[in-house]
């Protein structure tokens, strides 16, 4: 009998090759640098093959960042948080700390719990539009 044949997974992004290019590296440079063929970093930027953890902190170290940053953080998008906060200053970044711990505060609670569509509990809105036909 053949084997049969994996279904191909998909992987979530991460952001390998965007730090790559952020430092104006090669892949070949980079494979030197951790002990990879450029081909297979190549596909391991590309979700096409899986990362190891010794292979995060090898770029992590190599790329000047966190491993958390490799996987979450676009470093080209200048209007991201985690870009503003590395460009503030200490006494800046208190200050954006402040800021934002005072619009969480402000901020009106959410209710983010799922509703079954079935479910008698309704919107304000909603049971107000219901009202409002059953009047007219």
């Amino acid at each position: 009998m053949p084997p049969v044949p994996k279904p191909k997974r998909t992987r979530r992004p991460n952001f390998l090759r965007q730090w790559r290019k952020f430092r104006g590296l090669t892949l070949a440079t980079v494979g030197d640098e951790v002990g990879m063929d450029g081909t297979n970093l190549g596909r391991i930027e590309k979700g096409e093959v899986p990362y190891s953890q010794d292979l995060l902190e090898a770029l992590a170290d190599l790329y000047g960042c966190e491993i958390s940053d490799l996987l979450i953080r676009d470093p080209s998008d200048t209007q991201g948080i985690w870009s503003i906060w590395e460009q503030a200053q200490p006494a800046q970044r208190d200050q954006i700390v402040r800021v934002a711990k005072a619009l969480v505060a402000d901020a009106p609670a959410v209710d983010i719990t799922p509703r079954d569509p079935q479910s008698p509990a309704r919107s304000p809105r909603t049971a107000a539009k219901s009202r409002t036909r059953k009047a007219g």
